[in-house]
């Protein structure tokens, strides 16, 4: 494909990371800085609309099988395997890391041709490193077709994804390593890490079944890792750190849209020092209403897991922060209030400026929380993501 074929196709054929974006089309693996232009498209444009009937749908729980439901399911549309983390050095300076792999189908059958490069799957990963004491955030693509060894991702055990040489892989111990790189202006960006598992999964939604709209079958299956102990080697502007600290993984799969009338999504995870851990998001809607079959999860200390509806908690905005480089305006703060958990958070962004120059624009960052939880402080750290400020108008490429 020529540059200008690539983006046309990325603006068509696209699926999404609980929630960010997926995937570009290319004869073979490209890279892509925070710095280069590469297609216009919007997220919520690309989450909606009609859907093959071709593919499998999440109509009920399903019976996890560990480890292989670590690995692909190619019969649903989208899927993602998504990593955040928040890291410490030697010296005690911060930083924050996301990695996420997504896999997308372009039709429910792969092209019937004897070629390595045939294939119905796409695939986009995302990196990005901040470093809290330099105040700078950087973010890296890649994207290719799942063919000819570009890009894959194993079904049975050995467990492997990968994208060129970006790459998670796991174990039989369950331990996963994590590698990607990037060069910028200021230097090299890389990490290499390995991350420990320390709790069992978490099931969101029913089970595992997470709906994502009122509709039979607008659901994705979604479980996420929490507590995962993490060591290894971050490198920020060229200049490599070892660390120490906590990670979060999601893998999420389905055959889903956005409801109609969907703007984007504010998503938090957070990981707290008494052992208690949360997600919650909020998909905004143009009636102000939200999509109300989203559901959060709260997790304590000794395993007791309890589930968050959208009337049980509410986010309310302190501050906001506009991109100088996109003049899009995000939320940068907030306040986090579940009363019915006794739980009440102040989230505070790291730093303000952890925008995703990437082909989808959106915002993805480390976070530190304070406040309270059954009448005693608890502080943590986390990561929010935010999509769809730009608007269908906006700055999205």
């Amino acid at each position: 494909f020529a540059l200008d074929e690539v983006k046309d196709v990325f603006k068509r054929i696209v699926g999404l990371c609980c929630m960010a974006a997926v995937v570009a089309v290319a004869a073979s693996g490209c890279a892509a800085s925070s710095s280069q232009q590469l297609a216009s498209a919007n997220v919520v444009e690309a989450l909606s609309g009609a859907v093959d009937a071709g593919f499998a749908r999440a109509y009920a729980p399903m019976d996890f099988q560990f480890p292989a439901d670590h690995g692909a399911h190619p019969d649903y549309r989208t899927e993602w395997w998504y990593y955040t983390g928040n890291l410490t050095d030697a010296t005690g300076s911060e930083y924050g890391f996301q990695l996420t792999f997504f896999r997308n189908s372009i039709a429910p059958t792969a092209p019937a041709r004897a070629s390595d490069f045939a294939t119905n799957q796409i695939y986009m990963a995302h990196f990005a490193l901040t470093d809290v004491v330099a105040n700078q955030h950087e973010s890296f693509e890649l994207y290719s077709r799942g063919g000819g060894g570009l890009a894959g991702a194993t079904q049975t055990p050995p467990i492997e994804v990968w994208l060129e040489d970006w790459s998670m892989t796991l174990d039989a111990d369950g331990v996963q390593r994590l590698m990607a790189h990037g060069e910028h202006d200021d230097g090299a960006f890389a990490l290499d890490l390995t991350l420990r598992p320390t709790r069992p999964p978490i099931f969101h939604g029913d089970r595992g079944l997470s709906q994502k709209g009122p509709e039979p079958g607008n659901a994705s299956y979604y479980y996420s890792l929490t507590g995962l102990e993490t060591t290894g080697t971050i490198t920020s502007r060229g200049r490599t750190h070892d660390v120490t600290g906590v990670s979060w993984m999601d893998h999420e799969f389905g055959t889903s849209a956005l409801p109609a009338g969907a703007l984007g999504w504010d998503w938090f995870s957070v990981q707290l020092d008494n052992g208690a851990v949360l997600m919650l998001a909020q998909i905004r809607t143009e009636d102000g209403d939200g999509v109300n079959e989203f559901e959060g999860t709260l997790v304590t200390a000794d395993g007791a897991q309890t589930t968050i509806t959208a009337d049980e908690f509410t986010l309310t905005v302190r501050d906001q922060w506009t991109s100088p480089a996109t003049g899009i305006t995000y939320p940068s703060g907030w306040d986090v209030n579940v009363p019915g958990q006794e739980l009440a958070l102040t989230v505070t962004p790291v730093i303000a400026d952890q925008e995703m120059l990437v082909s989808f624009i959106y915002w993805e960052g480390a976070v530190h929380a304070e406040g309270s939880m059954a009448g005693a402080p608890v502080t943590g750290r986390g990561y929010v993501e935010l999509t769809g400020y730009g608007g269908s108008g906006g700055y999205q490429r």
